[in-house]
């Protein structure tokens, strides 16, 4: 158990310490500063920070969005905002270590990335082969996604497909997300998608991949500490609960 550091003085104070999932890391939030959808100002993250940490959560992987004319990350903008979050948090004493990697935007232009040797933003343990985060659009599978798979296999660099849960083409073909987990494609969830709330399609999806040993990782997705909450509640279900029993790789990223 991490006991927390004694704030400054007129700083709020960190005064639990409650894990709500024996989930340590959390491998997709949008927790850095003014460079995508995620938290706005400094003051937001820190923000999500201190929620996180309030949660259990040691250990936190930025994903911000790399997607061509709307979110144009690169390492350098990526590196900056990390810097600075990095510096408040210790300022401030937030006991929450932070890494980088991206969320990428699959189209033709990341697979011509990919293939052209150039350096990606991905995650993992030093010395063992990377994974790279990967989001599609909602309702048809990208006709290059056979292509990045091949591609990445290429570079031996392993991808995760985030929160398949909501991709339309995935509901309505189960069979296909079973192929893919078969070509090597690790699944990401977003905790959210356990919470009594969520749409029953994506409810339905989660709890079949479950069932089936599919999910190797979950994610907060987080984009604001408002969010926390449904975090949260959604780490009480039943279906959470039997996922963190049956095994994730979440904290392999310590």
């Amino acid at each position: 158990m991490i006991v927390p550091f004694l704030s400054r003085r007129r700083e709020k104070r960190i005064t639990s310490y409650k894990a709500i999932s024996s989930v340590r890391v959390d491998i997709h939030t949008h927790i850095l500063p003014g460079i995508d959808d995620g938290a706005p100002t400094l003051a937001s993250s820190i923000k999500i920070a201190r929620s996180m940490v309030e949660a259990g959560f040691s250990k936190v992987i930025a994903t911000p969005h790399v997607m061509r004319n709307y979110y144009e990350n690169t390492f350098e903008t990526i590196r900056q905002a990390k810097s600075e979050l990095v510096r408040e948090l210790e300022k401030q004493r937030i006991p929450l270590k932070v890494e980088t990697a991206a969320e990428y935007f699959l189209d033709t232009n990341l697979v011509d990335y990919v293939k052209s040797d150039l350096p990606l933003l991905t995650m993992g343990v030093s010395g063992q082969r990377p994974y790279m985060l990967v989001e599609t659009g909602i309702k048809n599978e990208p006709a290059e996604l056979e292509r990045l798979i091949q591609e990445l296999n290429r570079r031996h660099t392993r991808l995760i497909l985030a929160h398949p849960e909501n991709y339309i083409y995935l509901q309505n073909n189960f069979d296909r997300a079973i192929e893919l987990f078969r070509m090597g494609v690790y699944f990401q969830v977003n905790c959210s998608s356990f919470h009594s709330h969520a749409e029953s399609e994506v409810m339905r999806f989660v709890r079949r991949l479950v069932d089936y040993r599919m999910v190797s990782f979950v994610g907060s997705n987080l984009h604001h500490e408002t969010q926390v909450p449904v975090l949260i509640e959604s780490a009480k279900q039943p279906y959470f609960q039997l996922l963190t029993e049956i095994g994730l790789m979440n904290n392999d990223f310590k």
